[in-house]
């Protein structure tokens, strides 16, 4: 530190921050209550006295003497009690201007100094001490914190003035000298030293509080977006439904959704993708001013907010998302949830406008969708679905079911794929479409598909014991257990403990789990491979990368999405696609199997063509492994193995 930074620090020169000042102020008006108080008690004794001393001849005084007595004790009296009011006031929360504040602190020191003056010359001159300068002195600038530069300046005039005012009636002895230096040099340093205290304190509370706001902030904030955070968000809308005043009819709930997201994710960047979320909230916060705004999760926000102009509202965050400077289409997709009572808990809330949102998420022609009652048994589905999964597995409540895989060229039965279905007690025999489509948006998926995996290797072993020849089984995988588990170690290790040959088991990823740059995926499909099992592409032609899979990945086996069989009969365009496709697939070094054969024609069409293999109701429907059994023990399928 350079020696002219360390003067202006000693002297308490430099700027303070607002926090340091305001910490300064509080504490001096707190010392204020103490020091008025003890002055108003002494200048009412002083007063009394003076008064009492007139009735007696011994002691009664001139008229100029009590007179100039009284007033100086009742001019120090009044300013202390106008001190010690608005201290009182300010803590009581009633008065807080700070020009009122050092406006008084001012007058009261001034006249506190020049009491102490006049007093202590009277007694000087009659050979007392300066009791009375000192005792001010202390209480100006002791209890009420200066900067010192202040203290300096004030103190050096004010017992230099007393000294040539004293000197100047009855010249100062040497001890008198002495002794009034040391008392200010004393009430200096004893200053000094307070106001160093003082601001040591007040950068020490400034650093937590500005760490406590930090923290503060990262638990009620979003750190991508800088908005609330769902904790803060649901506890605040809570707090909103129960306060009396809020007109629970006049709310909504508004769940956003931004489509398109993960395309200018890959194109851009994480990075971009992030300061496209910022900018993102930022709009809503300013569109929906006054209202409760927090990022849910990944491109997904929600807004508590009154139900007033919100299409006009979510019209202007569309064109504003229009002017944003990116080369990919981006739009939303609204759901909202208007809560009926002052019960509705805003979790719950915000699952029925998600809720609403997802049932709109592919009609391209429809932004925005309220949550009713139609949609509240599907709703409750759902909850119970997600609810019961672990007991559904724990009481063997979901079964798996088998369908034949077809050798097109002979008929015969070649392979199995197992699918999940779940017999419910309160709801029967629940739609894979309803359940598995719900475990993946909650991210429980990855429980079912291991489950069917155990399923499975124990039916091979049944089959094993009860001399049964074994079929190879497809399993299918969502694209989310590839992100939520170790996949391909916890296939393996699975098959271990039952001792499972994996030629036995096909590793089926649908087309729409594939992107070209998913590097994890890859890597874990590389494992699979690498560890000995047949890799399969599901669905193909389902979804719009398909090229794009076939460039980037190795697959075994390509199984054609059904959709094409569609109307097959008489369509030209169909089977000529048909036809290109399984000549492609046997270019790049992959078999093929057609899903959804369900009549003759179709069969002999992807017979003569050349897929090999077939699959559908034309050949058999799903069913449990218990009818499985039955039906190879007694023969009913033929086997081409």
């Amino acid at each position: 530190m350079k020696t002219l930074e360390k003067i202006k620090y000693f002297l308490g020169t430099g700027r303070h921050s607002d926090y340091i000042n305001k910490y300064f102020d509080e504490s001096n008006i707190k010392s204020s209550i103490y020091v008025s108080i003890v002055v108003i008690l002494l200048e009412l004794f002083m007063i009394a006295n003076v008064v009492a001393r007139q009735f007696s001849p011994e002691t009664k005084r001139t008229v100029h003497w009590f007179t100039t007595h009284l007033s100086c004790y009742s001019v120090l009296l009044v300013s202390a009690l106008a001190l010690f009011i608005y201290s009182v006031r300010h803590l009581k929360k009633q008065s807080s201007n700070r020009k009122v504040w050092e406006t008084l602190k001012y007058i009261f020191s001034i006249v506190s100094i020049v009491f102490g003056i006049y007093i202590s010359i009277m007694d000087y001159k009659k050979g007392e001490q300066f009791i009375t300068l000192m005792t001010m002195t202390i209480f100006v600038f002791c209890f009420v914190v200066w900067r010192p530069i202040y203290s300096i300046l004030l103190l050096g005039g004010t017992y230099s003035a007393f000294f040539f005012i004293c000197d100047y009636f009855l010249p100062a002895t040497y001890a008198t000298k002495i002794n009034l230096s040391i008392v200010f040099i004393s009430i200096l340093m004893s200053a000094v030293n307070a106001y160093r205290q003082k601001f040591t304190e007040a950068q020490k509370d400034e650093k937590l509080e500005h760490a406590q706001s930090i923290l503060m902030k990262l638990a009620i904030s979003d750190e991508v977006t800088g908005i609330a955070n769902m904790q803060y968000f649901r506890s605040q809308a809570l707090e909103l439904i129960n306060n009396k005043a809020t007109e629970i009819d006049k709310l909504i709930f508004l769940f956003l959704d931004v489509e398109n997201f993960k395309i200018l994710n890959e194109k851009y960047g994480f990075w971009e993708g992030n300061v496209f979320l910022k900018n993102f909230a930022d709009m809503i916060e300013k569109v929906f001013k006054d209202s409760l705004v927090a990022h849910f999760s990944n491109d997904n926000f929600v807004v508590l907010t009154k139900n007033e102009a919100v299409q006009e509202k979510l019209m202007t965050i569309r064109r504003n998302m229009i002017g944003m400077d990116y080369d990919i289409k981006l739009g939303l997709k609204v759901g909202a949830y208007k809560p009926e009572n002052r019960e509705c808990l805003p979790l719950i809330a915000c699952d029925h406008a998600r809720y609403a949102c997802y049932t709109i998420k592919k009609h391209y022609n429809n932004d925005y969708c309220e949550y009713d009652n139609s949609m509240a048994s599907n709703f409750q589905k759902k909850q119970y679905i997600i609810n019961n999964i672990d007991n559904a597995i724990k009481n063997a409540h979901i079964k798996v079911y088998y369908q034949p895989v077809i050798n097109t060229a002979n008929g015969k039965m070649c392979g199995l794929e197992a699918l999940a279905r779940w017999d419910d007690p309160q709801y029967g025999f629940l739609s894979p479409a309803d359940f598995i489509q719900t475990l993946e948006e909650y991210h429980q998926i990855y429980k079912l598909d291991m489950y069917i995996v155990e399923k499975v290797c124990r039916n091979f072993v049944y089959a094993q014991e009860h001399g049964l020849t074994l079929v190879p089984v497809s399993l299918n995988f969502s694209k989310l257990d590839f992100d939520s588990i170790n996949l391909a170690e916890d296939v393996e290790k699975c098959l271990q403990k039952y001792g499972i040959d994996k030629k036995l088991i096909h590793i089926e990823v649908t087309e729409s789990t594939l992107s070209y740059d998913d590097e994890k995926l890859k890597e874990i499909l590389r494992k699979f491979r690498t560890n000995g099992y047949a890799l399969w592409l599901d669905d193909f032609g389902a979804g719009y990368s398909g090229l794009n899979v076939l460039k980037e990945y190795d697959f075994d086996m390509m199984k054609i999405d059904m959709k094409f069989l569609s109307g097959f009969s008489g369509n030209e365009k169909a089977q000529r696609i048909l036809r290109n496709i399984i000549t492609l697939a046997k270019e790049l070094g992959m078999s093929t199997l057609t899903e959804g054969v369900e009549t003759e024609e179709a069969y002999q069409f992807l017979k003569e063509n050349g897929c090999e293999q077939i699959q559908g109701y034309l050949f058999g429907r799903p069913i449990p492994d218990k009818e499985l059994f039955e039906k190879l023990k007694v023969g009913i399928y033929q086997l081409d193995l």
